[in-house]
């Protein structure tokens, strides 16, 4: 549709909370809310994200970079810490002590120019920039091991991360719906694949803080909404997910979006 249509539509905007789902047993970030029968929105022409607010409850260690994979010199072994908030010091301390657990005695130093990791180990081992099965190492982003640099390294005593650090959490939310996207994003993932991508919005406040995004060119960003049932709107469902098509997890907190709909 033309901005010109646009502007002979009617519109009217709706406002969704997780906590309103219609399974309370899905998680705040992978909902469907039902408008009810009196309260759907018929011959939807296009929609837009007006704002999303949730608290910045996201971790930046998940169950996704959480593990890390490695050998000495044997069979494909692994680490894993749990899932939290972390500085560069609690990293250090809870993968040293995954690793002495696991019988390999590491030292994790954090280069004050480079900002890159150096690491000692005993036995020696092999750092892996790829797993055994060509999946990149998921912590290999979090410790700086660069995932192009061919696969398993031969067992090492010591070893200097090739990239930054990277603690610093989430940067961007994509938010996916079905109903309002279908699979109108091509995404290289997997392959290449298709994904109901509704919006990326920026995530700029602290771990702790209020994320309140507004777009500000949302009339722009319009989504043409050509879906079944004659363009009727009767519930909306929302998936939040990382720049790896990772699903998020908001650990509790409630998701608040209002739209921009136009009929």
């Amino acid at each position: 549709e033309s901005q010109s249509q646009m502007s002979a539509s009617r519109e009217i905007l709706l406002q969704i909370n997780s906590h309103d789902r219609s399974n309370l047993d899905n998680p705040q970030t992978k909902f469907t809310v039902n408008l009810g029968k009196d309260h759907k929105i018929s011959s939807v022409k296009a929609i837009a994200i007006k704002s999303l607010q949730c608290q910045n409850t996201f971790y930046n260690i998940t169950s996704y970079n959480n593990t890390w994979y490695y050998d000495t010199g044997g069979a494909e072994l692994s680490v894993s810490i749990m899932p939290g908030q972390y500085n560069t010091n609690s990293f250090i301390a809870s993968m040293t002590a995954a690793f002495l657990t696991a019988g390999v005695t590491v030292t994790i130093s954090s280069d004050s120019i480079t900002q890159k990791f150096d690491m000692t180990f005993l036995p020696p081992t092999s750092v892996f920039r790829k797993r055994s099965n060509g999946q990149l190492n998921p912590i290999h982003r979090v410790v700086g091991i660069r995932s192009g640099e061919g696969g398993v390294t031969a067992p090492v005593g010591t070893y200097t991360a090739e990239a930054i650090r990277d603690l610093s959490g989430l940067k961007s939310i994509y938010v996916l719906s079905n109903v309002m996207a279908g699979g109108n994003c091509i995404t290289s993932r997997s392959g290449g694949s298709r994904m109901a991508l509704l919006d990326v919005l920026p995530v700029r406040t602290p771990f702790g803080g209020i994320i309140h995004e507004e777009s500000r060119n949302f009339e722009t960003d319009l989504l043409s909404f050509d879906r079944v049932l004659q363009n009727n709107l009767g519930n909306v469902d929302i998936e939040l997910r990382d720049s790896e098509n990772n699903a998020l997890d908001s650990n509790g907190s409630d998701i608040v979006m209002v739209l921009k709909v136009w009929y």
